[in-house]
């Protein structure tokens, strides 16, 4: 039996167009400022190295205090494999299952948060590394601050373990 496709397709494609021309939502000036006073859900700090050495210096940090790199995700090398040009842009995914899983199973959606993950990137002549406010992670979560007090998730502990990678 065969399917009539090409009018169901207008049809889908009729429809996400008119979704995209839909007007947004309005947004109240009290929410406005709500959005504007929340703490700022990342951290960059400068480094005072180049990329390549940068990237290098984190992932020995991670893996000098017993967690384990999963991932190195160069985005600039993907961007070129796809025939696109952009500024040099590393993620490192990393962690620790032994400090992660007792987090997991307290709450198991939090495993949508882990591994931790920071961007190294290069623009206008300038390496930044990048990472979430941990403590923000934790918004909505079942895990209190006082879990994750002095490990690596702890937003204060592995603000200073970047700061000191990327500016020491």
């Amino acid at each position: 039996m065969k399917f009539p496709t090409k009018p169901v397709l207008s049809a889908a494609a009729a429809l996400a167009l008119a979704a995209c021309a839909a007007p947004l939502p309005s947004v109240s000036p009290s929410d406005k400022e709500q959005i504007v006073s929340q703490p700022s859900r990342t951290h960059s700090i400068s480094s005072r190295y180049g990329f390549a050495e940068t990237v290098s210096r984190l992932q020995q940090a991670v893996r000098g205090k017993g967690m384990t790199v999963f991932a190195v995700i160069d985005h600039q090398a993907a961007a070129r494999k796809a025939g696109l040009d952009m500024q040099p842009a590393t993620v490192i995914v990393f962690g620790a299952p032994k400090a992660g899983t007792p987090l997991m199973i307290k709450d198991p959606d939090f495993a949508l948060q882990l591994p931790l993950k920071v961007l190294v990137t290069e623009s206008g002549g300038q390496v930044r590394a990048v990472f979430n406010d941990t403590r923000a992670l934790l918004d909505g979560s079942g895990i209190a601050v006082a879990d994750v007090e002095n490990s690596l998730i702890d937003a204060a502990v592995l603000m200073v373990l970047i700061e000191k990678t990327v500016s020491e």
